[in-house]
Parts: structure tokens; C-alpha cells; sequence
């Protein structure tokens, strides 16, 4: 079967309305073809232990040679498990995908809770922000469990493929220029995948449609209406986003956050100051809200889409118990019926 060209896969999918997100960088060293060192330490103690048995069972005077492929059954099934790739993902074997990661999926702990007040540094009682690493949002900052505060800035970015040999080279030089004079060390670049939610768009696009009068354009952008709909149940409308991520550690000072505001503040400056004329870079550095869907769409990414702006309503609710619309509507309705029944 001909496997399709970079180019080809990119068209099918454009066509489809998808992207292909890319893989993680494959850290791993191989020995030979496709069998790498990690394979080899994997596989090797089973061998060294159906040898051993081997050579016990020929001290002993019961080797055969039914006992000896006996022994070697369990180094012959890892050695399949771990060489048998992962379709698409190539760096990940069957083993890791279908064995290890099913059973720490059947055996971890799904249900957490998350308990008011100041943050248990204790992991047994299982808090939700413990095992999310997220202690709070607050002062457009992140809060992690280990005491670090961090501070996201969403950068624009510039398409290198469409630029001649001379303004790629003073684009890479330039970036290269502000990495050695940043001054931070603990500075972190992210591209994240991110969906988007196009409800409000749908709703502006919408009254436009109501507002026309031609009997056609109305039925033109009705299928566009259409269209729009099928692209968000599909949930295949995707877009990637730059960040630079930095972080300071937090010392119960109420200067933390103004000096990394400060940091923020100066990179945000070197950064639209890197380019000039149409390949200047914007930058926008998060706030509260922004850093909560954020966040949001790295751990729930299917449901990101779905949420949409509630993401920031429910996180701010007051209340100490959510419920649901149609739940709430029963509750007024019943507490109505209970006033007006009520007699005094």
C-alpha cells in the first residue's frame, strides 16, 4: 500500500475541515532499524531469566526442548508486545499503549474532590487541585500546587514557508537574537492546539441572515448557516496558538506578582519589538478568564469546545451546588407553586 506524500495528507485533511497535530519529539535512541535501546533493556531480563532457567532445568537433567521453548515464552510475547508499533504514534509500542496505560487507567483513582480554604500540601486526601497541579488563578497568574506562580503570554506568529531565502534569515536572526538577550532562564515556548467555539459567531451570523431582505442571499447564507453547524458538532475546528510560558517561585510576598508582571510586561516589549512591518508580532499577555479556558482546553480538550464561554461562567459561580437548567426551572417553578399556596 503507497504511503501518501506530507503535502497529500495535509490537502486530505484541509479538505475534510482538519489538521494533523503534531507528534511529540521521539527522544528515544535506536540501535538498529526500528529496535531501539529501550526496546533492548525491556526484553533483556526476560531473556536473562528464561536462560537461567534454562540452564537450572540442564543442571537438573529435565531440559527438553518443549521446556526450553517454555522458557523462553515470556521473553517471546514482550518481545512482541514492545516491537509491535502504534499505527499512527511510531514511538509508542503495544505494551505502553495497550497494556501499561490500560492498567494505570483500571487502577488509578477517578473521583477527587475538592475541599475549600488553603491548599493541603498532603496528596493522600486527594484534592482536584492537587492532582491538576493547579492551586488558583488570581492576578492573571497561575498558582501551581508546588508554590510557583506563572504567567502566560499568547504570541502571533509569522508563516516562514511563504517568505524568500533573505526575510527568513533576518526573521531566524532576529528570534535568535532575542533568546540570547531574554535574561530568563526559566522561560518556556508552546504551541497548543486549541478548539474554537463558534456559538457567538453562529448567533451574529444569523441575525445578519434575518436582517436581509434578498430572497437568494438568504438561502445562500442559510447553507452557510448549515455548514457552520456541521463543522461544530464535529468538533474538527481547531486552531494552534503560540505561547511563551514563565515562571517565578512563590514567596508569600505581595511583590511576586508585580515582579513578574514586570518580566511579562518586558517581554511582551522585545517580543512586537523583534519585528517590523507585516511580520510584527502581537502579544497578548492572559488574564484570569483567558488563562482559565486556557487551561481548561489542555486538560478537557473535547469539551472545551462544547463549553465555550461557560467555562469562565461556572468557574465563577458562587454557589455551592451547580445544577442544570432544567433543574433550576423546576426548583423556581416548585418554590412559586410553595408561595402562592402558602397561607399566612
Amino acid at each position: 500500500m503507497r504511503s501518501d506524500s506530507y503535502m497529500e495528507r495535509q490537502e486530505r485533511l484541509r479538505e475534510r475541515g482538519k489538521v494533523e497535530l503534531p507528534l511529540n519529539i521521539d527522544t528515544k535512541k535506536y540501535l538498529y532499524g526500528n529496535i531501539s535501546f529501550q526496546d533492548v533493556f525491556i526484553v533483556l531480563p526476560f531473556l536473562l531469566l528464561g536462560a537461567a532457567i534454562s540452564y537450572l532445568l540442564f543442571k537438573a537433567g529435565y531440559l527438553n526442548q518443549q521446556l526450553l521453548l517454555v522458557t523462553f515464552v515470556p521473553a517471546m510475547i514482550v518481545t512482541v508486545f514492545q516491537l509491535n508499533k502504534h499505527p499512527i504514534r511510531k514511538n509508542l509500542s503495544l505494551l505502553q499503549y495497550k497494556v501499561i496505560w490500560k492498567l494505570r487507567a483500571k487502577h488509578r483513582k477517578k473521583n477527587f474532590h475538592y475541599a475549600k480554604g488553603a491548599l493541603s500540601m498532603s496528596r493522600k486526601q486527594g484534592d482536584t487541585r492537587t492532582e491538576l497541579g493547579l492551586a488558583n488563578i488570581a492576578n492573571g497568574c497561575l498558582e501551581s500546587s508546588d508554590r510557583k506562580l506563572i504567567k502566560v503570554l499568547e504570541i502571533s506568529s509569522v508563516n516562514l514557508s511563504l517568505m524568500n531565502e533573505l526575510a527568513k534569515e533576518n526573521v531566524l536572526s532576529a528570534y535568535q537574537s532575542f533568546i540570547n538577550d531574554t535574561g530568563e532562564k526559566q522561560i518556556q515556548l508552546m504551541q497548543v492546539a486549541q478548539p474554537i467555539n463558534l456559538t457567538n459567531y453562529l448567533m451574529w451570523f444569523n441575525e445578519e441572515v434575518d436582517q436581509n431582505t434578498s430572497y437568494a442571499k438568504r438561502v445562500l447564507k442559510q447553507g452557510y448557516s448549515n455548514q457552520i453547524e456541521r463543522i461544530q458538532k464535529s468538533k474538527n475546528m481547531v486552531t494552534r496558538k503560540r505561547y511563551l510560558v514563565i515562571s517565578k517561585p512563590m514567596t508569600d510576598s505581595a511583590k511576586d506578582y508585580m515582579k513578574l508582571e514586570t518580566t511579562a510586561n518586558i517581554l511582551k516589549a522585545k517580543l512586537e519589538q523583534m519585528l517590523s512591518g507585516y511580520e510584527k508580532l502581537d502579544v497578548n499577555i492572559l488574564e484570569n478568564d483567558e488563562l482559565l479556558k486556557f487551561y481548561y482546553a489542555c486538560i478537557d480538550f473535547d469539551n472545551a469546545q462544547a463549553q465555550g464561554e461557560n467555562i469562565v461562567q461556572k468557574t465563577n459561580s458562587k454557589l455551592d451546588v451547580v445544577v442544570g437548567k432544567n433543574t433550576a426551572k423546576a426548583l423556581v417553578d416548585q418554590y412559586k407553586t410553595l408561595l402562592n399556596d402558602r397561607f399566612e
